[in-house]
């Protein structure tokens, strides 16, 4: 029996954790780069010998409360449009017209597989777990339950179908949210609030002087 490195442990976890959402993926990613690169600027003011000692402790406060505000900002930011615009995937309100017409299908006892019908395939209740745990959990459903015997190996061969092309339409979706966050996180909004963050050292020292 072949013993999983800790290389294959590591590639595990990220599947498990980023294979059905790049856009954490994209979130996790870009808040870890702009925590090291908010901790080289720190280093290099601490590194440099020609800056003398109040004013390197000046420069080095005003540097991490700004990385700090932009580092929160863009996670939070990031973060919040992401859960957000999954959520609002997964109750199927911005679904695309192949997307529906799949999960339409899904309901075998209905030959008619057009794309509003996909609102029939699940029960409100069950639609409160969302899309993607309803067409990987088909087993669980009201539909699979109703549907005849005869036809049940075909709900099951439907659901994963549709399963996996919602997946890649909420994936493509869930990346284009986050990097336009993360545009308006690190160009607008994290620059802002971390100008005026850093201003309040410049303050106190004004009024100490």
């Amino acid at each position: 029996m072949i013993k999983p490195t800790a290389m294959n442990r590591f590639t595990n976890h990220i599947f498990k954790n980023y294979a059905k959402d790049s856009g954490k993926l994209l979130v996790h990613v870009g808040t870890g780069v702009t925590v090291i690169g908010a901790s080289a600027q720190v280093g290099m003011l601490l590194a440099d010998k020609q800056i003398e000692g109040h004013t390197k402790k000046f420069l080095v406060n005003q540097e991490i409360i700004t990385s700090g505000a932009c580092i929160a900002l863009y996670y939070s930011i990031c973060e919040g449009v992401r859960r957000g615009v999954n959520k609002i995937l997964e109750s199927g309100k911005l679904l695309t017209q192949n997307a529906a017409s799949y999960i339409s299908s899904v309901n075998t006892e209905n030959t008619d597989s057009k794309p509003e019908n996909w609102k029939n395939v699940f029960t409100k209740d069950e639609m409160k777990k969302g899309l993607s745990y309803n067409l990987e959990h088909i087993t669980e459903s009201k539909v699979y339950k109703n549907t005849k015997n005869e036809l049940k190996s075909q709900t099951l061969e439907m659901s994963k179908r549709a399963a996996e092309v919602f997946h890649n339409y909420k994936n493509g979706v869930s990346v284009l949210a986050v990097l336009a966050a993360s545009v308006f996180a690190g160009n607008i909004a994290g620059p802002v609030i971390g100008n005026i963050l850093a201003s309040l050292p410049a303050k106190q020292d004004c009024k100490k002087s």
